[in-house]
């Protein structure tokens, strides 16, 4: 009986880690996430190009259009079209969107001199590595990917873009 109820415990463990996730989704959302206390509003303005995405790896840039005014940043590009949209700065490193429809975007890491940065949503519908040339230094890709690891990402779905 204490051997049938053992095997039994077990197994209700192992299928607990089986656990089906929602389509889509990447990140385990009972981890923790926080935003880069690195964040600058104007260093990071510009284009950057999707290296790296969690699912279905469509290239493509983004852009970070802070040009507009002192208070929002502008997304588009073909990057993360599902971003597009009008944001406002929350918390360092968090962009609050102002466009209905649209989720907060959470800047995880981004390098000193702003070349290379991990950036997802909370939710964990949308993550990617992004890089100001494309070209990330093997330093910088594993610091991004241990970065997502850390929050809660799926980096075995990470796929270069494109892919």
């Amino acid at each position: 009986m204490m051997r049938a109820a053992r095997y039994g415990i077990i197994g209700a463990m192992l299928l607990s880690g089986c656990a089906a996730t929602t389509p889509g989704v990447f990140r385990d959302q009972s981890a923790p996430m926080g935003a880069s206390t690195r964040f600058d509003r104007d260093g990071f303005s510009g284009t950057w190009v999707v290296v790296e995405r969690f699912g279905a790896a469509p290239g493509g840039e983004i852009e970070f259009d802070t040009a507009s005014d002192a208070e929002t940043i502008r997304l588009n590009g073909t990057g993360a079209a599902k971003l597009d949209g009008t944001y406002r700065a929350g918390v360092p490193g968090e962009l609050i969107p102002t466009t209905a429809g649209r989720q907060p975007l959470i800047v995880m890491w981004v390098d000193e001199d702003f070349e290379t940065a991990a950036v997802g949503t909370a939710s964990g519908s949308f993550g990617a590595l992004i890089d100001r040339d494309g070209r990330v230094p093997p330093d910088r890709a594993l610091a991004a990917r241990a970065i997502f690891d850390f929050y809660g990402w799926d980096v075995s779905q990470l796929q270069r873009a494109g892919s």
